[in-house]
């Protein structure tokens, strides 16, 4: 099968031919119809996890079709993959912390992702999805809406009524950005390009600047976000949200970049009392809720270009370029 694999970082993809994945018992093979690109990836390629495997066939948000189903999963069903693989018995899993599962394996990280034609899932792991979602969006969902969905669900548990803050109208932030509107809070946006705040007002935004511009957030707030979402993973999205919370606030950490560091005084971190927390992707279940949230239109993720296999080297390069407004979607 045709596949696009890392055989050294900092390098480009090499597109060639591999053989097709073997199933073991409880697997399903996924056609693979849609790969979504983002920041990760450049992670990954890039050498900046000290533990990635080489060779490599990268790519972690992927949606297609079965091909080689189980009783549970049968042929031709749709299907979102979930990234991770995690154990189900550590104390992680149990204690609904699966991402952080010390034997979890991840498809495009640990083993072969979906930048090849057909992909080897567990069948635990692949998401059933309505005829009407497109493979596209389905694709985003695994990761660009699961990760926002635990950050602000979950693990901020933001309410209706509550004002929002968000960091970056990037991927994480403009899905987020429509999830939190979903639950009914109220959302202002801080980003550095023109086109990213107005795509963040078009999508609900009420308030959206620069991030030399948080005393309007304030003025906004009445006096300072009852959230904040960093979703650029900079020390300045960072240092921006920090300027434009309440006391009491909770800030939650998405997107994040190797040797950036966040700096808080500890004063006031103490006496404002800050509620200052990290998100890391999502369980099986915030995957499914995410995947819901597309079917039932709270999110319609933006995918900016669906590319072929063919011109995948290309395609990394817009998401390195930062300059895509929304997902680069890569077609096996």
């Amino acid at each position: 099968m045709r596949a696009a694999v890392l055989r050294a970082f900092r390098q480009p993809l090499e597109l060639t031919e591999v053989p097709a994945p073997e199933l073991r018992n409880g697997d399903v093979l996924v056609e693979v119809r849609a790969v979504g690109l983002c920041g990760t990836d450049l992670k990954i390629t890039g050498g900046l996890f000290a533990d990635t495997p080489l060779p490599l066939i990268p790519g972690h948000e992927v949606a297609g079709v079965v091909v080689a189903g189980t009783e549970q999963v049968a042929e031709g069903t749709r299907v979102a993959c979930y990234i991770y693989d995690p154990c189900g018995k550590c104390a992680r899993c149990l204690g609904g912390q699966p991402t952080l599962c010390p034997s979890s394996r991840r498809i495009g990280f640990d083993h072969a992702g979906g930048l090849a034609r057909f992909l080897r899932m567990r069948a635990c792991n692949v998401l059933p999805m309505s005829e009407g979602v497109p493979f596209e969006h389905a694709a985003v969902a695994m990761d660009a809406v699961m990760s926002p969905w635990r950050a602000l669900v979950v693990r901020a548990q933001l309410q209706a009524g509550e004002r929002l803050v968000i960091a970056g109208a990037g991927g994480l932030g403009l899905n987020g950005l429509q999830i939190a509107r979903g639950l009914g809070a109220a959302v202002a946006v801080i980003d550095p390009h023109h086109d990213h705040r107005g795509a963040a007002i078009e999508l609900g935004a009420e308030l959206a600047v620069t991030g030399e511009e948080t005393a309007r957030v304030s003025d906004w707030s009445r006096g300072g976000a009852d959230v904040a979402f960093e979703a650029s993973g900079t020390r300045s999205g960072f240092d921006a949200l920090l300027a434009s919370v309440r006391p009491g606030a909770r800030l939650i950490t998405n997107g994040y970049r190797p040797g950036v560091e966040y700096g808080v005084d500890s004063s006031v971190l103490a006496l404002q009392e800050l509620t200052i927390m990290g998100s890391r992707a999502g369980s099986r279940e915030d995957a499914r809720h995410a995947l819901l949230a597309v079917e039932e239109g709270m999110v319609k993720p933006l995918i900016s270009q669906i590319l072929p296999l063919a011109e995948v080297n290309w395609a990394l390069d817009q998401v390195r370029a930062g300059e895509a407004l929304g997902r680069v979607v890569v077609n096996p």
